[in-house]
């Protein structure tokens, strides 16, 4: 481990009493308040974080922000590793957090405990927490619910509330209430924003590439917004995060016999778009030079490529063009089964399937690497988090490794592997999982690379090309 140091890193995190309170709305208004260069946070430079195991409201973040968001995950990291991943972007500049929680803020695994939820986020990494309460259907009720959340858990870390879809005409008189009664900075109020709504799918929110005219959207979103936020009490609040220990640890390094980066092929378009920042930055920070590619619109695998990186995303919206790409799938195919290294999780894992059905019925041809098709299943199928244990020698490993992985997705297939096993943290759950060869993991749960150095894989592509020159 390299040496600690403090980090004052002025934050917040934005939580609510239960999922679909309005919590990415909210903070996509903030983030584009906080940014205003005319605004009271001009001096700050605001970055975004998400709990727990979401792709899709980081990329909303970002399309606000236009930088990467970040999560923060307390069942795939330590606390050490988690106040890192945090306190680096705010060591070097005059940087400002903004955290989305998940889920109800005492919400953790299983549904029956606090583990992994927003508010043991909040805890280890000392962030204030301002909690959105939905006022809709109730005025001096929601006291007592902000009483609950504030007494539930002694440290429970909430230090200000915003009133949702509140009446104008009663936030005074609430205001005051809650200050007196509760001792709690009330930051503002949002009204209710009848015409502001996100949709969503079987996997959570619509991509915000999806949404016509985003940017002007979260525009008139925030003047909606404004006047009902002060943001110098929100700023006041963020100061009052405790300083992180940020300790980074010893990333190992990977290069080729030569000295040169090992290249690794990354699939990123409409298809292909669920990947954890951090997960990129940590294949990069092990020595890899990463190339993008859609496997939409490009013809083969990028030229130099020594190793492939499927990630997840919505194969199953895009089945017919997938197929239609012949020459992609026939490159993929014959890279794989040269030994190329590839990773492919969950969406990944799809399109290396022999086929895949869509959301109409309509049976498509996949890449054909791996036997079988994926359907709908109707609901979603083994969703949660797990530890998944590998029962053989493999690119993620020896046989007996263990590390934290993910599962969420609505496609199944009769056949997933039993390369692996998958144990829920609670109860005695678990099922197999998952293809791995030395070259090759292909399943439906998602890696966390902070969680599980990918040193195989990594290794693999440097030599990959050697070994292949050698085999011809």
């Amino acid at each position: 481990m390299a040496e600690q140091k403090n980090c004052e890193f002025p934050r917040f995190m934005i939580a609510a009493e239960k999922s679909g309170q309005g919590k990415t709305m909210i903070t996509c208004g903030l983030l584009s308040l906080l940014s205003d260069p005319s605004g009271p946070s001009a001096d700050y430079a605001v970055h975004a974080f998400k709990c727990g195991p979401d792709y899709i409201d980081p990329m909303f973040h970002r399309k606000v922000l236009e930088i990467p968001s970040y999560n923060l995950d307390s069942f795939f990291s330590n606390e050490s590793q988690l106040c890192y991943l945090l306190g680096r972007h705010g060591r070097n500049q005059k940087s400002l957090g903004v955290i989305e929680g998940v889920m109800g803020y005492y919400d953790g695994l299983g549904g029956i405990t606090d583990r992994a939820s927003a508010y043991e986020v909040a805890r280890l990494t000392k962030t204030p927490v301002v909690l959105i309460v939905d006022a809709s259907g109730r005025s001096y009720s929601v006291l007592a619910a902000v009483r609950g959340f504030l007494t539930y858990r002694p440290d429970s870390q909430i230090g200000g509330v915003i009133f949702n879809r509140l009446s104008p005409m009663l936030y005074p008189g609430l205001k005051e209430a809650a200050e007196r009664e509760l001792g709690i900075s009330v930051i503002g109020y949002v009204p209710v924003l009848e015409d502001f709504t996100f949709e969503s799918r079987h996997l959570g929110l619509i991509m915000p590439e999806e949404i016509p005219k985003f940017k002007e959207k979260i525009k008139a979103l925030a003047d909606r917004i404004r006047r009902g936020i002060d943001l110098d009490a929100l700023l006041s609040l963020a100061k009052t995060a405790g300083p992180l220990s940020v300790r980074g640890e010893k990333i190992p390094c990977v290069r080729k016999k030569n000295g040169q980066k090992p290249v690794i092929a990354v699939a990123m378009d409409q298809a292909f778009c669920f990947y954890y920042e951090d997960n990129l930055e940590t294949l990069k920070a092990m020595g890899a030079e990463l190339l993008f590619f859609s496997p939409i619109k490009d013809g083969k695998i990028p030229d130099g490529a020594d190793g492939l990186y499927l990630g997840g995303g919505y194969p199953e919206l895009y089945g017919e063009v997938l197929s239609q790409n012949q020459s992609m799938r026939e490159s993929i195919k014959e890279c794989i089964g040269r030994g190329m290294p590839c990773i492919a999780e969950c969406g990944g894992y799809l399109y290396l399937k022999e086929w895949l059905t869509d959301g109409e019925n309509r049976k498509w041809p996949m890449c054909g690497v791996l036997p079988g098709e994926s359907k709908d299943s109707g609901k979603l199928s083994r969703f949660g988090y797990g530890v998944m244990t590998t029962r053989r020698d493999g690119i993620l490993g020896p046989a007996g490794e263990s590390f934290p992985v993910h599962e969420f997705h609505h496609w199944d297939c009769e056949e997933n592997g039993d390369a692996c096993f998958f144990k829920k943290p609670s109860g005695s759950g678990g099922w197999d999982c998952g293809y791995m060869t030395e070259s090759l993991y292909a399943g439906f749960p998602h890696l966390y690379f902070y969680g599980h150095y990918p040193y195989g894989f990594l290794r693999r592509a440097a030599g990959w090309r050697d070994e292949t020159q050698k085999e011809t």
